[in-house]
């Protein structure tokens, strides 16, 4: 079904995420809670809700929804061949290398010297090629859809070499050795529920053409009745009908697929079965586009938008696909069967249209241009350590310096006896069009090798501050187009679908089949939760967006029982009217009547400039004075020129957080207060500066209701793991993983009542690990809980969930395992509470794991978008129960939803809606006056693992103690 396009018109509010633009005389759409907002109003009214002849209601939320999943299946003779390799060095030690590996392997079996050659020489280079299609290398095994001619079978004892077996087979020039060391027969998983009939056949003959036609899936055959798939047994042909078959097996000598005996025949599980099919989608994917990363483009198919103006913004988005085996039920049933999916997604990638030579040669001619000293120290000043990507295969690599003495053509290929301009043309089929520029680009390659590319062919991965902003806008897919792009994709993945040299669709002629049609789920609205600020609940039209009703919000905490705050103000030196800006803060703070206020005036001025001159000022304060108690500090920052974010930020926060202290740094590069263009905006920016320094001092800004039926009191974790981006290390010659950094957040919730719950109970821990480590992370949790419970004296919890972030599906059962015991017994150890008991009840636990990074996508069937608020339970995984939550609707793309998987729910805690629940906790994020993707105590430790992450000891230097019931991490 192809949703119909629609025209354009007024649009805005929750769902497109603020103010829309007006259509026709009568004024925009307004809106309530899931398409609402302020709708632009025209001469006859709008405003709220829609007005005068232009306004219109909000359209029925969807009780339907198309995925962007398609069904497949496998054939009855569905199966694949899995060998055992290993591969060994001169003095027998395992070679550890991915690419060395694969490149013995291609030389045992197709190598000049190879298998085929040696023992299969009548093979056609066409049916050489053929081979080379399904054959499928990945390291420590290799797949194939057929067995390799000749390697039929091997015997538990038996292993054959390839390379260096002195057989023949061809010998590496390091001494190295290959072999194959088994083969396994694998069908498809018992869970797919298919049942497979095979009939033993003693021989067989190509089949005639003239015979009878039979039955579908069938061939007459003098012996037996054989069941038949639709495809060639001897190359990768698939076909529509058993005519079309006939007639190829016919003219070639080949036979069809057919059903065979199952012995020595298992059924795959289902990791290896997945993995097989992820492998072979990405060939047949491969064989139709140019891969970028873990996508696929057309390169002749991309558009450069433009501003306003007409102008180029310099850069060329492509549509990236993105496709994925996966498994799904219709169900959480055990006994339902497992269908094999395939996730079509469509993204976009970026590149710049000014390649490095035009961006140094500032366009003049570049084979012209004379570079002196001073530029060339600045030039590499600016690029050394950055990324780059290769214009012709999208590739990104670490620049390690520029040669301004050496040109593509006067550098010569070691070893080959060409220039690289020459190499270029002859590997690449690149002419260059200033072979004689300088400076050719050293870049880091493979095993601490050097590689030399033109700079014309590469040009920067990283995108002006500027042009990110503009990203959701020119970089983004609304469900229409995303829709196309799965139409388009699919005749990638399908025979037929489009010419190809090849002569067949891969993925068909290997045994699987893709269904024409996207699955249709069901769709469930997630009613707004109650939220109330300051004991006002908040109309149902603002669920998108309270910030309005925020700033006005009035918490009435008596004078005398208020907390004044000494604030230290470390102000940039360039910032004027830093006292105007000040009161501006002071008073939109002040006029909350919350807990915490600020004095009339700071408590000190501490003057900074950049980097060094930032911090330093800062270190050499807070290590000579004596402060009093509740210190703030509020750093008015100005990033240097060209950079969007202060490089001293994390170094300063590290420097408070050994001592606790909360700060809050107001970014003058994002705006500048001092000489506002636009008051309106300035007044917006300070007001969610005032509504950060309360929600850093534990005030409770807003109270979302949570389900009733949650025994109280509960203790809601959130975990999340930061990995800080790979940068080219100068001294290791490659780019390095700084360490990685979790994040635990443990809140406690004792009341249903928002008069009760004015301020916070929120501790949080951090831990430093290995690089790219995500699991074993049940130490820092029960670590994490149980000093929660101490610091908050909570001695008999009633109830516990947990949401984890960043588990794919494979590991959530060992990850599950690893840190459910691991709270459990935090919270069964209340007597190291204060009033706690030595024995208690087992507190009812929930573990749900979140996932973000998905391709799943959704949209209405008449091709817009699923609202925010949208809940889905018809796609479920194969171990556990799932749900889908649309958590937000950015106005310029397709919502992405994540999915929440329950790993685990005790049986007290049945009647606890967990969907519900986390809607809830979407909305209590302090940071943002509107929902977010995932609940609040997730989203939290994610941003306090960014911050620690970013940190040059990693957070270790944190006073958490000292941090009890405060969200200075915002």
């Amino acid at each position: 079904m192809a949703p119909p396009s629609r025209g354009k018109g007024g649009s805005g509010g929750y769902q497109q995420g603020g103010r829309g633009q007006g259509g026709g005389r009568g004024g925009g759409r307004g809106g309530g809670y899931q398409q609402g907002g302020r709708g632009g109003g025209g001469r006859g009214g709008g405003g709220r809700g829609g007005g005068g002849r232009g306004g219109r209601p909000d359209p029925p939320f969807p009780k339907t929804a198309l995925s962007n999943l398609l069904p497949c299946s496998v054939m009855p003779n569905f199966k694949f061949y899995q060998y055992g390799i290993q591969c060994t060095d001169k003095h027998g030690n395992e070679i550890a290398s991915r690419s060395r590996r694969g490149t013995l392997f291609n030389l045992g079996i197709f190598g000049p010297n190879g298998h085929i050659a040696r023992n299969h020489g009548s093979m056609s280079k066409k049916a050489v090629d053929d081979l080379r299609r399904i054959v499928f290398f990945q390291s420590s095994f290799v797949f194939s859809a057929r067995p390799i001619p000749g390697i039929e079978s091997i015997s538990k004892d038996e292993k054959i070499p390839i390379v260096g077996g002195g057989n023949g087979s061809p010998i590496s020039d390091e001494g190295d050795a290959v072999m194959l060391t088994s083969l396994t027969v694998c069908n498809a998983p018992v869970e797919m529920g298919l049942s497979r009939k095979a009939a033993a056949v003693p021989q067989r003959a190509a089949p005639q053409a003239g015979s009878p036609c039979p039955p579908v899936g069938q061939v007459a055959s003098s012996m037996k009745t054989l069941t038949v798939d639709m495809r060639c047994a001897n190359c990768a042909y698939t076909f529509v009908d058993e005519n079309a078959l006939i007639a190829h097996c016919r003219e070639t000598g080949h036979f069809p697929v057919t059903s065979s005996d199952d012995e020595g025949i298992r059924p795959a599980n289902r990791e290896e079965f997945i993995q097989y099919a992820n492998v072979a989608l990405r060939r047949a994917l491969g064989e139709r586009l140019a891969r970028w990363g873990r996508e696929y483009i057309d390169p002749k198919s991309w558009t450069e938008p433009e501003d306003r103006n007409g102008r180029s913004l310099g850069v060329r988005v492509f549509k990236a696909y993105s496709c994925e085996f996966g498994w799904n039920k219709s169900k959480p049933l055990p006994s339902e069967p497992l269908q094999l999916v395939v996730t079509a997604d469509l993204r976009a990638k970026v590149m710049r249209t000014k390649s490095l030579l035009d961006v140094m040669s500032e366009g003049n001619h570049p084979e012209k241009m004379r570079y002196d000293a001073r530029i060339q120290a600045a030039l590499k000043r600016n690029w050394c350590n950055e990324v780059v990507i290769a214009t012709y295969d999208k590739r990104c690599y670490s620049v390690v310096d520029l040669h301004f003495d050496k040109t593509p053509a006067s550098l010569p290929v070691e070893g080959m006896g060409m220039s690289h301009a020459e190499y270029f043309k002859a590997r690449k089929d690149i002419d260059l069009k200033y072979p004689n520029a300088a400076p050719i680009v050293a870049v880091s390659g493979r095993n601490g090798s050097t590689i030399f590319l033109p700079a014309e062919l590469v040009c920067g991965n990283e995108l002006d501050p500027q042009l990110k902003m503009k990203l959701p806008s020119i970089a983004s897919f609304t469900p229409q187009v995303r829709y196309e792009g799965i139409e388009e994709m699919k005749k990638y993945l399908t025979p037929g679908g489009q010419k190809s040299r090849t002569g067949g669709g891969l993925l068909t002629s290997l045994g699987f089949g893709l269904v024409d049609k996207l699955i249709q789920v069901a769709v469930t609205k997630l009613e707004l939760p109650v939220i109330t600020a300051a004991g006002v609940q908040v109309p149902a039209h603002m669920g998108g967006m309270w910030a309005p009703m925020i700033a006005k919000a009035n918490y009435r905490v008596n004078p005398q029982h208020a907390v004044k705050l000494n604030v230290v103000l470390v102000c940039h030196r360039s910032i004027r009217n830093h006292g105007a800006i000040y009161d501006s803060i002071r008073d939109m703070v002040n006029t909350h009547s919350a807990k915490y206020r600020l004095g009339d005036k700071p408590f000190q001025r501490v003057e900074a400039g950049d980097r060094q001159d930032h911090w330093g000022m800062v270190e050499k304060y807070f290590g000579g004075t004596k402060l009093p108690n509740n210190i703030m500090v509020l750093d008015f920052s100005r990033p240097p020129r060209g950079q969007a974010t202060d490089p001293a930020y994390s170094v300063v926060k590290s420097m408070l957080g050994k001592g606790g202290y909360l700060s809050q740094f107001v970014n003058f590069a994002t705006y500048d207060h001092s000489n506002p263009r636009d008051v309106k905006r300035s007044n917006i920016i300070l007001s969610g500066v005032a509504r950060q320094i309360l929600s850093k001092c534990g005030v409770r800004i807003w109270w979302v209701n949570i389900p009733r039926s949650l025994p109280l009191p509960a203790v809601f974790v959130g975990v999340d793991v930061y990995h800080a981006p790979r940068k080219y290390d100068p001294t290791a010659g490659k780019r390095t993983a700084k360490e990685s950094v979790a994040a635990v957040i443990v809140q406690i919730v004792r009341s249903h009542a928002p008069d009760k719950n004015s301020m916070v109970e929120i501790y949080c821990e951090t831990e430093r690990r290995s690089a790219g480590k995500e699991m074993e992370l049940g130490s820092v949790m029960s670590r994490a809980v149980a000093n929660a419970l101490k610091a908050f004296k909570l001695s008999a919890p009633k109830s516990c969930f947990i949401w984890r972030d960043g588990v794919g599906d494979s590991a959530i059962p060992q990850v599950a395992a690893q840190e459910i015991p691991a709270v459990r017994a935090a919270l069964a150890n209340p007597g190291e509470v204060v009033g706690g008991l030595a024995k208690a009840a087992p507190v009812p636990l929930s573990y749900i794991v979140c996932q973000k990074r998905i391709n799943t996508k959704f949209l209405t069937t008449t091709g817009d978008k699923v609202p925010c608020g949208a809940l889905v339970t018809g796609l479920q995984g194969a171990e556990y129960k799932t749900f889908y939550i649309n958590g937000t609707s950015p106005p310029y793309s397709t919502p992405k939803p994540v999915r929440f998987v329950i790993a685990q729910r005790d049986p007290p805690l049945a009647s606890v809606s967990p969907s519900t629940l986390s809607w809830a906790l979407c909305h209590d994020y302090p940071n943002w006056t509107g929902p977010i993707k995932v609940p609040a105590p997730v989203q939290m430790a994610h941003k306090l693992a960014e911050l620690a992450g970013n940190m040059e000891d990693c957070g270790s230097s944190l006073n958490h103690q000292k941090y009890a019931g405060k969200i200075y991490f915002l």
